[in-house]
């Protein structure tokens, strides 16, 4: 483990540790890591040198970074990119407002027009992200996978449809992505080290998934199976990102690979079902509240549900729980909510394990 850590008030786990907890093998304790979730830079400027200060004294259990992403639409000639056809951009010269959701929507003439060789997986700068090795448990977070990816090209309300009008071209574009992702990890195992890869589709609305069982089979689970068998196969766990209601789909993560769920979004699922129903065969990265106790609760609220979240997912003798945000943390969470998050959760997982090696040698 780096030096870099000799002064933390509560020390990071290792990687062997981490990896340990993450396969049910057992931890010292529950592990804690914002990541990608936690974006510094885009806080209040008075509020950043605070949370760098918390995170100094209370370092995260891994290391967590981008991969270099393609551009969506071709810039100054670059083949890494999602879209290599001239003009295609729909915001060239756009004057009408538009949906988010709607923001890079094209026709599927002009996506039968990108070559079939991009993105250039050859990009040199595909893992410039990737930090100094210090000895964590490292992961690179690739962002959208086939369904995001479809809603990026084709906007939402299309790329529903599109499962109905479409399905060929919904299958060419989820194996764009999956080529892309596969060449990905090779790239990452030769280039840096890795433990783990993960990728995102937001599958759920608040109640309930976007589309059935039998569409997922049909239209993204062979997929998914083929990018976790990849991971598997260079020796790295599968962690994968889904805000909503997902639960009727999660059998079928299970069975294609996926080893840790984000983030099990309070509100939007029953926590304690989730567990019941899945915890022997998933470890969760469960997601802090970004809808309601963070960004509106009181310091002893967020005190209050991080102990919950702990007791409530958390196995002792297993281990499988990493503590984390919902989302990306955004300028309407107070930055004392945020601190104090940050601060319990390091300070009762400790406590928790000690309770379980207390529980432990009274066994022994």
């Amino acid at each position: 483990m780096s030096d870099a850590f000799e002064n933390a008030v509560i020390p990071p786990l290792t990687r062997e540790e981490m990896i340990s907890l993450v396969e049910g093998r057992g931890a010292p304790r529950p592990a804690v890591a914002c990541g990608h979730w936690l974006h510094i830079h885009e806080l209040k400027e008075k509020d950043q040198d605070a949370v760098r200060a918390m995170l100094a004294r209370y370092p995260e259990d891994m290391q967590v970074f981008y991969l270099h992403r393609p551009t969506f639409f071709i810039e100054n000639g670059s083949r890494y990119t999602w879209c290599d056809v001239p003009g295609a951009d729909p915001r060239i010269g756009r004057t009408k407002r538009v949906g988010v959701d709607e923001e890079t929507a094209i026709s599927w003439e002009d996506y039968y027009k990108i070559s079939a060789d991009v993105p250039d997986v050859s990009e040199p700068s595909m893992y410039r992200f990737a930090p100094e090795d210090d000895g964590r448990y490292r992961m690179v977070w690739f962002q959208n996978g086939p369904w995001q990816k479809a809603t990026d090209y084709r906007g939402m309300t299309n790329a529903l449809m599109d499962l109905y009008l479409e399905p060929e071209g919904m299958k060419h574009i989820a194996r764009r992505v999956t080529d892309f992702f596969k060449a990905a990890i090779a790239r990452g195992v030769r280039e840096t080290r890795l433990d783990a890869i993960m990728f995102g589709d937001d599958l759920g609305m608040q109640k309930g998934a976007f589309m059935s069982n039998d569409m997922f089979r049909e239209f993204l689970f062979p997929y998914y199976k083929e990018i976790c068998d990849c991971a598997h196969s260079h020796g790295l766990h599968v962690w994968f990102h889904s805000c909503g209601d997902c639960f009727d789909l999660i059998p079928q993560l299970i069975e294609a690979g996926v080893d840790v769920l984000h983030p099990i979004q309070k509100y939007a699922l029953d926590e304690r079902k989730v567990v019941d129903t899945y915890k022997d065969d998933l470890s969760f990265w469960a997601g802090m509240d970004l809808q309601q106790v963070l960004p509106f609760g009181t310091p002893e609220d967020v005190v209050a549900e991080v102990h919950h979240m702990i007791d409530t997912f958390y196995q002792p003798g297993k281990g499988k729980l990493i503590l984390t945000l919902g989302n990306r943390l955004q300028d309407n969470v107070p930055v004392e909510n945020f601190l104090t998050f940050l601060k319990e959760a390091h300070e009762y997982a400790v406590q928790v394990g000690q309770r379980q090696e207390e529980t432990t040698d009274e066994r022994d």
